[in-house]
């Protein structure tokens, strides 16, 4: 049992790190995200009227 909490100790930032940013890259790309992603990328033009 000590080894395992070594390895995790010692290389657990080695493998956190990516599996981090693999999760977050899901995130972004998942099927229901693209109506609020871009919903958000309109806000800048949201009140600009045009007479």
């Amino acid at each position: 049992m000590d080894a395992i909490i070594n390895f995790i100790t010692q290389y657990g930032f080695f493998f956190g790190i990516p599996l981090i940013f693999i999760g977050i890259v899901i995130w972004v790309f998942r099927p229901g995200a693209k109506q609020r992603y871009q919903a958000d990328a309109n806000l800048p033009f949201h009140g600009d009227k045009k007479k």
